[in-house]
């Protein structure tokens, strides 16, 4: 029988492992926050950004999406651990993880209203910068839910949502910034408008189990620093934290630029084309979550699938190191969203899995969400270096997409390490 947490307040504690699902509302809610955050973060950084930085700096563009990335990312790692790390400590009734998604989406739509209005490089990081803050809340606060409130045999299925979220969301962006939105202004009210929608729901009527005062970690700041490397001493967390770095490193190596790329070297309309791949990335990550999240929770086995879907990613790329050309293009990009959407539903259910302490379920997953961020600043580095060093209409896209093919193989490695998952 499906139960809604809030019935089972009085029968378990916040810091067991749920056993019963936590119903369709829940679900629904969850999977529509985490829309919101892909939504606004790839329809901003893909088309948005990039669009804004022209207008600015048109001669240094790059570089200004470059340093834009570089700085949201560095945010996004500390906001993630303390958001996770301070949701644990929560004492809400409504439970420990929806006040951190209506802050964080206040947060967001706030610096989504004023990004628009910025006309300076400097006005561009620090509002995204901000911007960030609400997204990273939002993030860390649903991430951590899962665990929480969704049964271990069960949470392949529900990260496939977070899976088709992941591809379907950026769509939803990238379309509305691309065709309805053509304007920097009025595709970042849109984006605000849309987080309202896509965020609140779970904030506002979704419950969790509480946490009981005598069940609170300790809440000092420095404990809480102190604490943030502890759960990498655990072999397999470790391992799990090192393959969601690469995978995510190759994958945004194959997306940051991939505007860039379309007008530079394959030469279309990179608005109306990133859309278009877009379209196609997300049919293939939509397709290949579901089946895939089923079939690990079946079976009980994570890490073969976890390789195919990192060896899928990579291939992906050899498309766009031989071939820059559209149907090359159109193909990698079906590749790379069956790839992501395998891993997607697959990897977050194992991650769940080699938690070392229920105490830190949210602090612990900030710090994967540390390596679901941290590849921005080494892909937005990287790419810059590199498009810089050895041109755009040279080797630069070769040695860039050759960058993401090697990522993926590593992340396609570092899994088969783990021994407390299949």
């Amino acid at each position: 029988m499906v139960v809604d947490p809030a019935d089972q307040v009085g029968s378990r504690s916040a810091l067991d492992e749920p056993t019963r699902s936590p119903g369709g509302r829940w679900l629904t809610s969850w999977t529509l926050g985490h829309f919101a955050f892909f939504m606004v973060m790839f329809g901003a950084a893909q088309v948005v950004l990039p669009r804004q930085a022209e207008s600015i700096s048109p001669d240094h563009k790059e570089t200004v999406v470059s340093v834009v990335t570089l700085v949201a990312a560095l945010v996004t790692i500390v906001v993630n651990v303390l958001v996770g790390a301070y949701s644990d400590r929560t004492l809400a009734g409504r439970g420990r993880r929806q006040i951190w998604v209506f802050l964080g989406a206040v947060v967001t739509i706030v610096g989504l209203v004023f990004q628009g209005y910025q006309h300076t490089v400097v006005g561009m990081v620090v509002i995204w910068a901000l911007v960030q803050v609400g997204l990273s809340s939002i993030s860390a606060a649903l991430t951590a839910a899962l665990p929480d409130e969704v049964p271990v045999t069960e949470r392949a299925r529900a990260s496939s949502l977070w899976g088709i979220a992941s591809a379907a969301g950026p769509l939803i962006g990238i379309a509305l910034v691309s065709t309805l939105f053509a304007g920097v202004v009025s595709a970042y009210l849109a984006l605000a408008v849309l987080t309202v929608f896509m965020a609140f729901p779970f904030a506002l009527w979704t419950r969790g189990v509480p946490l009981r005062p005598e069940q609170r970690p300790v809440t000092s700041f420095r404990a809480i620093v102190a604490g943030t490397l502890a759960p990498l001493r655990f072999p397999d967390f470790a391992w799990a934290w090192t393959g969601r770095f690469f995978i995510q490193l190759s994958n945004a190596l194959a997306q940051v630029y991939l505007w860039f790329f379309l007008r530079d070297r394959v030469g279309v309309d990179p608005d109306l084309w990133t859309l278009y791949l877009a379209l196609l990335y997300t049919g293939g990550a939509v397709g290949a979550a579901i089946p895939a999240g089923r079939i690990s929770d079946r079976t009980g086995r994570r890490k073969a699938l976890v390789v195919v879907s990192s060896v899928l990613q990579g291939v992906a790329a050899v498309f766009y190191i031989f071939w820059p050309d559209l149907w090359a293009a159109m193909i990698g990009s079906l590749l790379l969203g069956i790839g992501f959407g395998c891993y997607a539903a697959v990897d977050q259910a194992l991650i769940t899995q080699v938690l070392p302490r229920a105490e830190d379920r949210g602090k612990d997953l900030g710090v994967i969400n540390v390596a679901n961020n941290l590849p921005y600043v080494f892909a937005g580095a990287l790419g810059g270096a590199t498009l810089s060093l050895f041109g755009r209409d040279d080797l630069g896209y070769p040695v860039l997409y050759t960058l993401s093919l090697v990522t993926a193989v590593l992340a396609a490695l570092t899994v088969q390490p783990i021994k407390s998952v299949r």
